[in-house]
């Protein structure tokens, strides 16, 4: 049921930013995820997996605070991530083919950076061997409901979970060196 719900809502993203947006086309080989610190992209054969999540998340930086709903469709060799206002409309889209980063947003999303966004789903919720074996000049750990990305001995990055489930329940991002909190809570995860 998901499924074909979340295809009616890529379609229906996709028509509404075709009209309001800048879209913005990357083929970088890694993404900064902090300092000397990169996390290197995934060429089309190693993002395998195929779900559908939605999530619920929280957004605070300096004295702002964003909500906003993303919906997240991961198929072998391509990940999508369409974010919604609290109206239900799109305001950002992000299609990663394992080649090339294409990221549309309104201007309620300016700031949103789409190789951020990518970058923190892949930490919070991807394998911890598979992200070690894409992190430069960092790495991630696990210690109990908690994963730790340091950079040059520090922690530069903390995700702490509801669970031991990454995709069930409440995770808090908490970005040190950009001074961002994300709180993400799963709505509903449904491999395919």
């Amino acid at each position: 049921m998901m499924y074909r719900q979340f295809n009616l809502l890529i379609l229906i993203a996709a028509a509404l930013m075709g009209c309001s947006t800048a879209t913005v086309r990357t083929d970088h080989e890694r993404i900064a995820i902090a300092t000397d610190a990169y996390l290197v992209m995934p060429g089309p054969g190693d993002l395998t997996g195929s779900f559908n999540a939605a999530q619920a998340i929280v957004a605070e930086y300096e004295d702002d605070t964003y909500s906003f709903e993303a919906y997240i469709e991961a198929r072998p060799g391509s990940i999508t991530i369409i974010g919604l206002n609290a109206i239900g409309t799109s305001i950002f889209s992000i299609r990663y083919d394992g080649r090339e980063m294409i990221a549309a947003g309104t201007s309620e999303t300016r700031t949103v950076n789409a190789e951020y966004v990518l970058a923190d789903v892949l930490l919070t919720h991807w394998d911890i061997d598979w992200l070690n074996a894409r992190l430069s000049g960092a790495s991630i750990s696990v210690a109990g409901n908690e994963r730790v990305v340091t950079t040059a001995g520090e922690p530069a990055i903390r995700i702490e979970f509801s669970t031991t489930d990454p995709w069930g329940g409440t995770a808090t991002l908490t970005h040190l060196e950009r001074k961002y909190v994300l709180t993400i809570t799963t709505a509903e995860f449904e491999p395919q």
